[in-house]
């Protein structure tokens, strides 16, 4: 057993005197040797600076595109290893703006220690001048239960859009979009929703909205049968003689105005009435938002 623990003991001590010899020789090549080296990093990002005065005289840069570019490094060894994607900046400045095509030349924070060639000394950034216009909001119903919903309202008609004005000029709309398969049926709704803007083919666009919320309120559509009646002001026929055909009809709308309908009443007919509409179709009037589940069903005046 000792002889095993002996045996443990050595091995540890040889690993710990190879970690620290490739160590000491990794300092004597930095410290003594320290080999020029070369070294290209790629797809570092490009910062425009003074963007903030820029969109203030006006402008927006279209189309919106993120800038990169390569560097080739050499120098040093040490000086070398301290440079990474995420240290480097490289950035420019957009001077006299103005609408089109603007050349920035680019700089380095890269020390002078190092030599440096960027991939792209300069690049071109297309300006274009910020304008608005106000369109039309839509709301997009998505889901098997489209067809339900009734009574919707929104807190805006007209959306303010503004950006590049290549942009604006091809906006036709702003439009939220619910799913309506995923909202409770037995109860009105109120949604806030991000609204985005689009052109006539439908393809959305990078605009900015003058609101960041846009409220959308409605309701599932509810049925209800009711008995029919009939609407008599003459007094030449018994109406315990006369019916409708169907007795009954089913109508939908909201819940709130369906509970207060017990019964749909025909239009008025007179005494002429009855002789010209003898099982043919009558017309019947239906309240305010109400409507009939079947829109095809034929009500008729009968003879019992």
């Amino acid at each position: 057993m000792g002889k095993l623990r002996q045996k443990a003991k050595g091995n540890i001590r040889t690993k710990i005197i190879s970690i620290l010899a490739a160590l000491a020789l990794w300092l004597y090549v930095l410290a003594v040797v320290d080999p020029d080296e070369k070294k290209v990093i790629e797809n570092i990002p490009i910062t425009i600076n003074k963007m903030n005065e820029i969109e203030k005289e006006g402008f927006v840069v279209y189309p919106k595109k993120d800038f990169e570019t390569s560097i080739s490094l050499e120098g040093k060894l040490s000086e070398l290893q301290k440079l990474t994607k995420n240290n480097i900046d490289v950035y420019g400045e957009i001077i006299n703006p103005v609408e089109g095509k603007n050349v920035v030349s680019l700089r380095t924070n890269i020390s002078n220690r190092v030599s440096r060639e960027l991939k792209d000394p300069s690049i071109v950034v297309n300006l274009e001048k910020k304008t608005e216009k106000s369109v039309d909001l839509r709301v997009n119903f998505r889901g098997d239960l489209k067809d339900e919903i009734i009574n919707t309202n929104t807190n805006y008609k007209k959306i303010i859009v503004s950006g590049a004005r290549t942009l604006v000029e091809d906006a036709s709309y702003v439009s939220v979009d619910i799913d309506v398969d995923k909202l409770n049926r037995d109860l009105p709704f109120e949604k806030e929703l991000k609204g985005v803007a689009y052109d006539k083919k439908g393809n959305p666009l990078d605009l900015e909205l003058n609101v960041k919320k846009i409220t959308v309120s409605g309701e599932f559509k509810v049925s209800k049968t009711v008995p029919l009646r009939i609407d008599y002001t003459g007094s030449l026929y018994d109406l315990d003689s006369y019916g409708l055909s169907p007795e009954n009809i089913s109508i939908v709308g909201s819940g709130e105005t369906l509970k207060n309908i017990d019964f749909i009443k025909t239009k008025k007919l007179t005494n002429d009435d009855f002789e010209e509409l003898l099982n043919k179709k009558v017309e019947i009037v239906l309240p305010e938002s109400i409507k009939l589940k079947n829109e095809n069903t034929e009500i008729l005046l009968i003879k019992k």
